[in-house]
């Protein structure tokens, strides 16, 4: 369950002192009284956007996302150990279904890595 923020907490617990509705506009203006709170809260996060964008760029340097054929067992070893997630998929290519499974592979890796740059 997700914590509440202590500046939240204070404000709800003195709004029911005094009666029982949820006011939420009394809320909302009592938090934007206080600027210093929203002010960390915006550095807060544009700390975690930074630290996103900097791990979605290093993935993309490093062939993270990408559909390739390996032949040698010792990097094919490397990768899936290395990484949390990863697809394998063990092709014999005089098999029709094989083939169809690889082309059907290739196209969904184009397709999601532009949409969710952290896979």
């Amino acid at each position: 369950m997700a914590s509440v923020d202590p500046k939240v907490a204070a404000v709800l617990d003195r709004s029911n002192q005094y009666d029982n509705s949820d006011d939420e506009d009394a809320l909302i203006a009592e938090l934007e009284e206080d600027e210093s709170s929203l002010a960390a809260f915006r550095e807060q996060r544009l700390l975690q956007l930074h630290g996103e964008l900097a791990r979605a760029k290093a993935q993309r340097n490093s062939d993270y996302g990408t559909y390739t054929e390996i032949k040698d067992e010792k990097q094919l070893m490397d990768i899936t150990t290395s990484a949390k997630l990863c697809v394998v998929h063990f092709m014999k290519p005089d098999f029709n279904r094989c083939r169809i499974m690889d082309q059907r592979l290739a196209v969904r890796v184009s397709l999601l890595l532009p949409l969710n740059p952290t896979l």
